[in-house]
């Protein structure tokens, strides 16, 4: 228990607001505690190939993806999906986007045609696997 002799710290208001900043507090902490790694332009050059994409960190609950995103030094990727569903309008979708490496992390199109941007952090990265979060959804990768 927290103790000052300018207050009465045997008070129950006193204890309640102790603990009521004492818990974000600890939140804040444990949550700045997972670090980014920093992404250089020759760090995703090449074809990285999408194994499953989740909205949970540690990839459960994930979805399986048939997809390579290219990156290119000249600041395009090139996504490219192929969709095994038979009902599928197309087998193969293939988009063309710009991408910057800022402060480490990769600043790319939100979507073809579109000049919205959208910023994704290296949760992971190790020889030829990462794991990058674009917004809320995770992406687990492997280098081809």
């Amino acid at each position: 228990m927290l103790q000052c002799f300018l207050f009465d710290t045997n008070h129950k208001v006193f204890t309640m607001r102790s603990n009521m900043l004492f818990v974000p507090a600890l939140m804040l902490f444990s949550f700045s505690s997972v670090a980014d790694v920093p992404l250089t332009q020759a760090d995703i050059l090449g074809t990285w190939q999408i194994d499953k994409e989740s909205l949970q960190s540690d990839g459960s609950k994930s979805r399986s993806l048939n997809s390579t995103w290219i990156f290119k030094a000249d600041g395009t990727m090139e996504g490219i999906s192929q969709d095994s569903d038979a009902h599928a309008r197309t087998e193969t979708l293939r988009a063309s986007l710009n991408y910057s490496i800022e402060d480490g992390k990769l600043v790319k199109q939100a979507a073809p045609g579109r000049s919205k941007m959208e910023t994704c952090t290296a949760i992971e990265k190790e020889n030829d696997k990462m794991v990058l979060k674009c917004q809320a959804i995770y992406f687990f990768m492997s280098k081809k």
